[in-house]
């Protein structure tokens, strides 16, 4: 255990290490978007350091072994809102010229129906947070003797060194690095998996049809709803769109997200080929520990830990995307526009980090509560969240802009958030994103059927 110790110690040091030198001489104007100077790679660096993370290895694995080939819908659909913010969100919002999301709804609607998105963003992004850190406490707590509340102390503390150097500058580095280590590792386990015998034939001839070679194990409805989440998310939230408005121009911002839609859905068959290969083995693990498992149990102790290191360091990046996309908007969105200071050079520096600061205890307080959640659960319903209550006013806002009156994009933010969240208390099954984006869509339609108006451009100033 002290060479497997010692080997994914030396990985996660050398990628902190990668973030702070990236890092350096950020300013405050710089922490946000990086100087809108980013490359395609550093998009795809971006949107993916964010998107592939807990859920995509730890929680895709543990889906696996106990639902089977439904785990793929997380990168699936994560791969299939890339592709769509690739071909027809990219060059509307970089000409935007705007740091958030709500800044963008703001100029399209009015301040209202920027704050209701800010809430549901939010709120979403948050639920998500939380999915990292279990997914990053099950692998602390597979090699060390940690409780709950000191795995979470530790997860904050790693989180918030990738952030507090250099924001969107160091994050960007540490993502495109942090990609390619991972789809190294993981067709490592892919290989290894393989060679133990757990071969794609072997797994369909030995395992069930049913649940295990089915991506609807758990419901055409419920399935379809998971992939739609995701689809959603991705073009609902802060973090994966401000990839977008950090690019260089509009083509490197569409290139950056093409990439990441290419990348994403293989890295999920690897993760849950691990996940099934365990259950074909027969081995009986608590379905969380599925991917820390197979890395202490298949590899070399010095391979082991470094490969451990790598799944540690792409669940710390993905929290640290999803908390920074947060504090940003909390500065952009609300301490800025109702603060009696101007805000500028070092003050808007530690006031980024100040919200990052905040968000992590946060988010650290709440897991304690939440140890034996299923970990792509809280991620398909931080997804619905995100969008219920952004995603039919924005979709409007970048394709049509001008045709959906300002308020009823209001009322359908604030119908798809309500109905989101209410509906766990339906009298009947429903899942939250359906009847967010149900009501919302409806909402939507009925403002532009009842407008009528001809479309007016939004203003906005030149790239």
């Amino acid at each position: 255990m002290e060479v497997f110790g010692l080997s994914a110690t030396a990985v996660i040091f050398s990628f902190a290490l990668l973030g702070v030198v990236r890092g350096r001489k950020t300013s405050g104007g710089d922490f946000a978007l990086s100087g809108r100077r980013v490359s395609s790679r550093g998009v795809s660096g971006i949107l993916l350091g964010a998107l592939v993370g807990g859920a995509s290895t730890v929680g895709t694995a543990e889906m696996a072994y106990v639902h089977g080939l439904s785990a793929w819908w997380f990168t699936l659909g994560g791969g299939l809102g890339c592709l769509l913010a690739g071909l027809f969100f990219a060059r509307p919002l970089r000409r935007a010229h705007i740091v958030t999301i709500p800044q963008f709804l703001g100029q399209a609607y009015g301040p209202a129906t920027a704050l209701v998105a800010l809430a549901g963003s939010s709120l979403g992004t948050f639920l998500s947070v939380l999915a990292q850190f279990l997914s990053g406490e099950a692998l602390l707590r597979s090699v060390l003797p940690l409780g709950a509340g000191g795995s979470a102390a530790v997860l904050g503390i790693l989180v918030a060194a990738f952030l507090f150097a250099g924001g969107l500058r160091s994050y960007s580095a540490v993502g495109s690095a942090k990609i390619v280590f991972l789809y190294f590792t993981l067709i490592l386990c892919g290989g290894a998996a393989f060679l133990q015998g757990g071969t794609p034939g072997a797994l369909i001839r030995d395992l069930p049809p049913f649940p295990y070679l089915s991506l609807f194990s758990r419901g055409v409805s419920r399935d379809l709803g998971a992939a739609g989440s995701l689809v959603v998310g991705v073009l609902s939230t802060q973090i994966y769109l401000q990839a977008l408005f950090a690019a260089k121009d509009e083509t490197v911002a569409r290139r950056g997200a093409l990439w990441s839609a290419l990348l994403m859905p293989p890295l999920g068959i690897l993760a849950l080929w691990v996940g099934l290969h365990l259950r074909w083995a027969g081995v009986e693990i608590p379905p969380s520990q599925a991917l820390p498992h197979f890395l202490r149990t298949a590899f070399p102790p010095a391979l082991g830990g470094a490969l451990w290191g790598g799944i540690f360091i792409t669940v710390l990046g993905s929290a640290a995307g999803l908390v920074f996309g947060i504090a940003t908007n909390l500065v952009q969105d609300l301490m800025i526009p109702w603060a009696s200071r101007d805000f500028s050079g070092k003050s808007l520096l530690w006031t980024h980090r100040g919200a990052v600061g905040a968000v992590l205890m946060a988010a650290a307080l709440v897991e304690l509560s939440l140890e034996k959640s299923m970990i792509l659960d809280w991620s398909f319903l931080s997804m619905g969240l995100r969008g219920a209550g952004a995603f039919f006013p924005l979709v409007w806002a970048v394709l049509r802009p001008g045709v959906l009156p300002g308020p009823w994009a209001l009322a359908s933010g604030l119908g798809g958030l309500g109905a989101a969240l209410l509906a766990p208390f339906f009298p009947f099954p429903v899942e939250p994103l359906f009847a967010g984006l149900t009501v919302s869509g409806l909402l939507a339609l009925g403002g532009v059927i009842a407008g009528r108006g001809r479309p007016t451009p939004l203003r906005t100033p030149p790239a």
